[in-house]
């Protein structure tokens, strides 16, 4: 994709870089990384004298540069190189590693980002927060102006449209989550509902937060390692502990439980959940088993106010609503379009502002002069009046070629060369305006 023979709008076009989930394998990626210290650094580098604006977002999925160029050698070929280098990793990251994109394709990319349609998971909440926070740091530094800003800007309205408008984010797309609305489907107030989490793990933490995000508070553990089960309790600031081999006692106080102990297998039997559900007195209780292999005995379906969902309850689940977000892509799409249009139409009027004043100053100047010489001809009253006339005559004058300027072309080359003309026809240049 390199060329030698860039023209110097080429050069001041918004140029996008990058290596994502769609371009390489995590392995790379990871060691692509960049934390705040690195990226600050690297921007700072890149806006000395190199661009006149950048931008670096880096998550787990993504390493991507946003820059506008200052000069035309620098190309999207020499911003990945620069990025490859900053790294030591040419022998193993190569450029095929990255996708590159321009002007438009690059506004259209940002956005997409923003609202979470580029994502591995479809609509996952977190890479909005990441977008906004990859601004701000480039903002600190000065490395953002006018079109960067703008573009930032421009890409939090469309990803609030996004989230307002369409169904995109709705539904659980995490097993964890999913087991939570599921809970919040059949209990509805999770406040006054008593929680048993069996396991200390990732999965069951997770399932924790998610439930304490619902309101559910009265969460107690258990864990065969009691110092695993102490460790998560004061992370979700519960002091409810329970030994390993006495749960079993009080399994009947408990309208929820999670399961999430890897490796051991069942963990409940149907018989123990019976006899739990006779001293409730049958009222409803939840079994959620996160475990693999599974932890609560399937039998238990079999229980009169029972429900027992376990991995693969939750996974068809999660896959529904994916579906669902997958479907309601075209109206995030038509968001996004929507977006790139306003964009384009703002950063044309950036270009034709310039000539636009270049032709009012010209017109007034001539018109200063040409009064000037009828000044002492005239009375004051009959100036004004041709003073007025003057403006009128030069505003219905300015109309065509200004509205000409403003109207919608095909492409950014046939704008300047627009702008070219009317310069050209004007005799128009920052030196030349008739004082």
């Amino acid at each position: 994709m390199r060329s030698s023979n860039h023209s110097h709008s080429e050069a001041t076009q918004l140029i996008a870089v990058g290596i994502t989930h769609k371009t390489a394998s995590l392995d790379i990626r990871e060691r692509f990384a960049f934390n705040d210290h690195e990226a600050r650094a690297l921007l700072r580098e890149l806006c000395d004298g190199l661009v006149s604006e950048a931008m670096l977002l880096s998550t787990c999925n993504r390493t991507e540069l946003y820059a506008v160029p200052k000069l035309p050698e620098v190309t999207a070929e020499y911003l990945i190189d620069f990025l490859i280098s900053r790294r030591a990793m040419s022998q193993e990251v190569k450029r095929e590693h990255f996708f590159r994109t321009f002007a438009c394709g690059a506004v259209k990319h940002f956005f997409t980002v923003a609202s979470a349609a580029d994502s591995m998971i479809l609509g996952e909440a977190q890479i909005l927060g990441q977008v906004k926070d990859a601004y701000r740091l480039a903002s600190e530094i000065g490395a953002t102006k006018t079109i960067l800003n703008r573009l930032a800007h421009d890409a939090f309205s469309v990803a609030k449209r996004v989230k307002t408008e369409t169904k995109f984010f709705e539904g659980a797309i995490s097993v964890s989550y999913a087991a939570v609305e599921l809970a919040k489907k059949i209990f509805s107030d999770l406040s006054e509902k008593n929680v048993l989490l069996i396991g200390a793990g990732e999965t069951a933490e997770l399932a924790a937060k998610h439930l304490i995000e619902k309101k559910a508070h009265r969460i107690s553990i258990t864990n065969r390692t009691l110092a695993k089960a102490e460790a998560l309790a004061s992370e979700l600031g519960t002091s409810n502990i329970l030994t390993f081999d006495y749960f079993k006692e009080r399994l009947h106080e408990f309208d929820i439980v999670i399961s999430a102990v890897g490796t051991i297998g069942e963990v409940l039997s149907v018989s123990e959940i019976e006899r739990a559900m006779q001293k409730r007195k049958r009222s409803t209780m939840l079994l959620i088993d996160l475990g693999v292999p599974r932890n609560i005995d399937k039998k238990a379906t079999s229980l009169y106010n029972v429900f027992l969902k376990d991995i693969d309850d939750l996974q068809f689940i999660v896959q529904k609503n994916l579906d669902a977000r997958k479907a309601e892509l075209p109206k995030v799409e038509a968001i996004i379009i929507q977006g790139i249009i306003e964009f384009e139409q703002w950063q044309g009027s950036l270009q034709i502002a310039p000539t636009i004043r270049l032709l009012q100053e010209k017109f007034h100047a001539i018109k200063s002069q040409e009064l000037a010489r009828l000044k002492n001809k005239v009375s004051d009253a009959e100036y004004k009046l041709l003073e007025q006339l003057a403006d009128r005559l030069i505003g219905k004058l300015l109309h065509f070629p200004i509205k000409g300027l403003k109207s919608p072309v095909p492409s950014e080359e046939s704008l300047e060369g627009k702008i070219a003309l009317l310069r050209q026809l004007f005799e128009l240049d920052d030196s030349t305006v008739m004082k």
